[in-house]
Order: structure tokens, then sequence, then C-alpha cells
């Protein structure tokens, strides 16, 4: 599989006309998509060339990892290692051109390489390699559906044992650890778990708020598996819900089922995040409603494409993209309901497969 992202990375430099002799890659996300690497360090990519400059902690492991680059043990010790490393390649290929990914870079490093190399004209790209990695592989697509299905497993078994009394914050470590043991490497990201009024808070954190008969909880996790991310959001009562609770869950329950139903290649982001946006506007909610429907999922949690209002992005066999309409009322509570998604030949199939039910 890296052989092949890596044709398409070279094929997607010539298709745009990017003219330069080599790409460096600095983003660690990015440098494990075209290496295998999951280290700390940089890759050169040239026309015919693959180099890794990584220090000596990390040596061993990538030249298991990355068979195919060519690994740069920059020196021990020495203040400008990876300069010094990279001044031998570029002087090596001849190199006059560099690509660089402006989004990930930090000032002070492009400095460092803009002051170190007076010669090179350096070029910034924007999501090159994010662009990429939308569509994923065979292999891609098994991590991920394998990131979902402990994902998923984990919110059944936790969903059993959550009862009035509990802490958000206990909910939140029940998770971690149930996952992990079903085989997570870790969290996707910050758990969201609120409760009550809490539940209005979108990215809120997990507190020491006990769970409370007849009020509204939001449960918006996710699990990490072999560097690949899953994503899901449920809404829960324990007890009764008013006509109040009642009312915005079935209404951004529609908007998802509709924005799902809608879904197929050849479709644009945006006109997904119309079709779950215009219902919930409809129904008197739209200014409750102030994120995107969705995102892309994979080596990161948030990536490439939004699903968003302005995205332009078509749909394509091989995104994974999350779908998650929500309405969220200051002082009373919210509701949000999220899957993560892939999308198919036919249309799409859902990988998060947990029930959809108001009452725990």
């Amino acid at each position: 599989m890296i052989k092949e992202r890596l044709k398409i990375f070279r094929d997607k430099i010539e298709k745009e006309n990017i003219k330069i002799e080599g790409f460096l890659v600095t983003n660690l996300k990015n440098l494990y998509y075209l290496s295998g690497f999951d280290g700390e360090g940089i890759a050169l990519i040239t026309k015919d060339e693959n180099y890794l400059l990584t220090d000596s902690r990390y040596t061993e492991q990538a030249q298991k990892e990355s068979p195919d680059f060519k690994i740069i043990t920059e020196e021990p010790n020495h203040k400008n290692a990876r300069i010094e490393a990279l001044d031998k390649i570029i002087k090596k290929k001849k190199i006059k051109k560099i690509a660089f990914e402006s989004n990930t870079l930090s000032y002070t490093d492009y400095l460092k390489y803009f002051h170190s190399f007076k010669s090179i004209e350096f070029l910034p790209t924007n999501n090159l390699i994010e662009q990429i990695r939308m569509i994923k592989d065979k292999e891609e697509i098994t991590i991920i559906k394998k990131a979902a299905q402990i994902t998923t497993e984990t919110l059944k078994e936790v969903f059993e044992m959550i009862k009035p009394g509990i802490r958000e914050l206990d909910i939140a470590t029940e998770l971690s650890y149930t996952m992990r043991k079903k085989g997570a490497q870790k969290e996707a990201f910050d758990f969201i778990i609120v409760s009550g009024e809490r539940s209005s808070l979108v990215h809120g954190k997990p507190s020491e708020r006990k769970i409370i008969e007849n009020e509204l909880i939001i449960i918006d996790m996710g699990a990490n598996y072999q560097n690949y991310n899953s994503d899901i959001t449920r809404t829960i009562i324990l007890g009764k819900e008013n006509e109040k609770q009642k009312e915005i869950f079935s209404i951004v329950l529609e908007a998802q089922e509709k924005a799902l139903e809608f879904l197929k290649p050849g479709i644009k982001c945006k006109e997904v995040d119309f079709i779950a946006r215009n219902i919930i506007e409809k129904k008197g909610y739209g200014k409750y409603f102030g994120h995107s429907l969705g995102h892309g999922v994979g080596l990161d949690i948030h990536e490439l494409p939004r699903v968003s209002f302005n995205d332009e992005t078509i749909l394509l066999p091989g995104m994974v993209i999350t779908i998650e309409p929500g309405i969220y009322l200051p002082e009373t509570g919210g509701v949000r309901i999220e899957d993560s998604v892939l999308i198919t030949e036919e249309g799409y199939e859902i990988l998060t497969w947990f029930p959809k039910i108001l009452n725990l």
C-alpha cells in the first residue's frame, strides 16, 4: 500500500504541475501515511528516492516500518543535525526547489530552513497529502471498521452500567477502560460527556456532575485503533422525557436520517449539509445548530472533507465521514446524533451501528 500511496502522491504533484525536485513532509500523520513510520522525524521525497530523517531513538523502528525509504540517522549532539542531514541530500540530488506543508510547518521551522538553504526556493502547498488521504484504501477501511466496531461495542457495554448518581467522569473512565480492553490504542479524542443543562455545551468536557433521571445525556466518543479513528454520538435519557426533549430529539433524528438517505457518490458535501440543516431550520431551531454537519475521519479525527454548508468537495467511494446534526438549547439541554459512515459505490455504509433510542 505504501508504494501505491507514493505513486498517487507523485502523480498528484505532476498533475497539478508543481515544478519541484523535492517535497518536505513534516506533518507526522502524513509521514505515517506515506512511509508507515510511526515515530518522530521528517521525510524528503524526490522524483526517484524517498528519505526519512530521524534520530537514533527511532532508527531501528524506521528501518522496520519504512523499507521503501532510505533512513538517515541525524548526528547525535549536533545542534543543527537535521539541517546537516538535509543539506547532504540536497547537494547529492542537486535540488533547487522544495515544496513544504504550509498548513503544518511552524513559522520558526520555516525560517530555519529558509535561512539555512538560501539557494533553495521553498514552495508552500496546502493540504496536498490530506486531499489524497480523503479516499481510503482497502487496508485503511478495514482498520477504520475495526475502530468503529470497538467503539460501538464499548458504548453498548458501558450504556448498561449508566444509572442515576454516577458522574460524567465515571462514564468517561469506563468508556476508556472498556475500549482499551477491546484493543483500542487510545481515545480518538477527549470524550464529550455532558448531562442536564450542560448537554447544550457542544464540546463540553466530562465533569463531576452526577447523572439525574429525566435529563438529556450526550455521549460523544471514539476509539483509535492502529492509528485510525472512529466517532459516534448518542443522546439518551434515564427515565421519562418531556415534550421539549422528545421534540428536539425527533427533529435531530429526522435530520440525520434524511441526510443519510441522500448520501451517495457524486454529490457535494454542502448538499448533504443543506438537507439536514434545512429540516432543523424549518422546525424553528436553525440558530441552535451552529456547527457543520460532519467531517472526514481517518488518521485525524477531524480531516478532509468538511461536510459543511460551503464545502464543494464531491463525495467519492472510499471516503469516511460523520453525519452529526444537533440542537443545543442554552439552560435547557442539547441533542446530537452522530455516526461514522463509509461512502460506497452504491451509496453508504454506517460503521457505528448502535441504536438511536432516547430512553435507555
